[in-house]
């Protein structure tokens, strides 16, 4: 619809459910209709703003969060959110027509200058794009943000045994340690990631027959029902028993809960670990071990011992293409080792058998 306030003519119009308001500069009627067209084709295409969208970035980081989280997992609404929350300290309350592909440079260049990882940069970027995207805004200047090159990241390291018997000897030798100890011991056993982890509930745990569901992960296609070894479920019956003795093992309440200045909080999922497995590796001696190094130690020992590819994935939840083919490989190396020592062995019983009989 073209209208005219003060002798000028603007249009009104919703395109793909958005509605814009926008002026059209001329006083002239055909010239009018001639613009409308256009700037209903820059609407059509994405190119134009939404006349309802906010105008600062807190405003619009709530609202994109909130329709966000009635169409996606929870797990996908806090990875998001968490995100936005660095991006947001970043730029403060900024007016969104601030958020410039030279500020998005700036923003790059300060997050690399503190360490941060180029991977990790471009979520972030990915994130505030998704917002601007929301609300239409982000086409006007996709073309000149640039993201930042990455490199393929490494599967993980593999502990051997003598490194996995330290660590957890290591471990366990301090009552300081207890929870990430147990948490370790059931990581090492069960190919839990540590997401997997901090949110495993009392109500997922099963000791009488000996199995946990997971239904928290990063994404759906890695819930599943993993049984119990002796140690996974010893590590859970320990955490039972301490949790337990603080009235903290209601269905609804976290195994590894969330504890701050002293206060517990079992409704609240433990936010990380990070003195204790720091001081813990250190003494081990695996000064940059992951705790997501665990589930790498467990499916390579698993690989290496010839399980199926499709038993491995049961167990572990979702793996890429390039994770099953590196635990294939794994899994080929093992058998390479087993057939080389093999024939190690043959060849040493032959020149034992050929000097005995050049003996007779």
């Amino acid at each position: 619809m073209i209208y005219k306030r003060n002798g000028w003519y603007w249009t009104d119009f919703t395109e793909n459910g958005r509605r814009y308001r926008r002026p059209l500069k001329t006083k002239d009627w055909q010239k009018a209709r001639t613009e409308e067209r256009k700037v209903i084709e820059l609407a059509r295409v994405g190119k134009l703003a939404d006349a309802l969208a906010p105008k600062r970035l807190f405003e619009a980081v709530e609202r994109y969060l909130s329709d966000k989280q009635v169409r996606c997992s929870p797990r996908t609404h806090e990875l998001e959110t968490e995100r936005l929350n660095i991006v947001k300290k970043f730029f403060g309350d900024a007016r969104i027509s601030a958020i410039t592909p030279d500020a998005i440079q700036r923003y790059q260049q300060e997050r690399k200058q503190s360490g941060t990882a180029n991977r990790t940069i471009n979520m972030d970027v990915g994130a505030l794009s998704r917002v601007l995207k929301h609300f239409g805004l982000w086409r006007a200047i996709e073309e000149r943000v640039k993201q930042l090159p990455e490199t393929a990241s490494a599967i993980g390291k593999a502990l051997s045994y003598e490194e996995q018997y330290r660590l957890l000897t290591v471990a366990s030798s301090n009552p300081d340690w207890e929870a990430v100890y147990q948490a370790a011991v059931l990581a090492a056993n069960t190919s839990l990631r540590p997401v997997e982890v901090k949110h495993l509930q009392w109500q997922n745990v099963d000791l009488m027959d000996g199995v946990i569901r997971i239904t928290r992960s990063k994404n759906e296609s890695s819930h599943r029902v993993i049984p119990l070894n002796a140690p996974a479920r010893k590590a859970l019956a320990t955490m039972r028993s301490r949790a337990e003795a603080i009235n903290a093992a209601n269905p609804d309440h976290y195994v590894w809960f969330s504890t701050r200045w002293g206060r517990i909080d079992p409704a609240r999922p433990a936010k990380k670990w990070d003195t204790a497995w720091r001081n813990l590796r250190a003494k081990a001696g695996l000064p940059k071990l992951r705790f997501h190094d665990l589930r790498h130690t467990i499916i390579t020992d698993l690989a290496e011992a010839g399980v199926p590819d499709h038993v491995l994935e049961s167990i572990s939840g979702h793996m890429s293409r390039r994770m099953i083919e590196h635990y294939s490989h794994v899994r080929i190396e093992a058998k390479r080792e087993a057939l080389d020592a093999l024939d190690a062995r043959r060849s040493a019983k032959f020149e034992e058998i050929a000097r005995r009989l050049k003996t007779q």
